[in-house]
């Protein structure tokens, strides 16, 4: 028999949905899962928009996907670097969200966010 091995799902938030963007959002809502049935739900605070740290603040979490609405492709690039599986494109409520990527419903739109606003921050010694 195989067991469930529990991953951490990592959603980026403003007030309680899901954010635009995953550098300026408030918090980050950590949901701990088997991968069929959520199983805990913890929320941080977005440490701040600082260049190539946030990849490695929710990769220190535990998370292994990040779920924001829009993403730098410096950030992509970075969290791919390190293992974090990345989906943009989400919106509306965190939960649902989660519940549908988990039934594999929930896919990345892949469509990366060039504008000077998300790569503002960048800086060679980041990738």
């Amino acid at each position: 028999m195989k067991e469930n091995k529990m991953t951490m799902i990592a959603v980026a938030t403003d007030h309680s949905k899901i954010s635009e963007h995953f550098g300026l959002c408030e918090d980050f809502v950590l949901f701990t899962t088997d991968g069929k049935k959520i199983s805990n739900v913890e929320k941080i605070a977005n440490p701040g928009h600082r260049p190539c740290e946030l990849p490695d603040f929710v990769a220190k979490t535990g998370a292994k996907v990040i779920i924001t609405g829009a993403m730098g492709t410096t950030a992509v690039a970075n969290c791919n670097s390190i293992g974090l599986e990345v989906v943009v494109g989400a919106s509306g409520d965190v939960e649902e969200a989660v519940k549908k990527f988990l039934k594999g419903q929930l896919v990345s739109t892949d469509e990366f966010c060039d504008a000077w606003t998300c790569e503002f921050f960048f800086h060679e010694s980041c990738v």
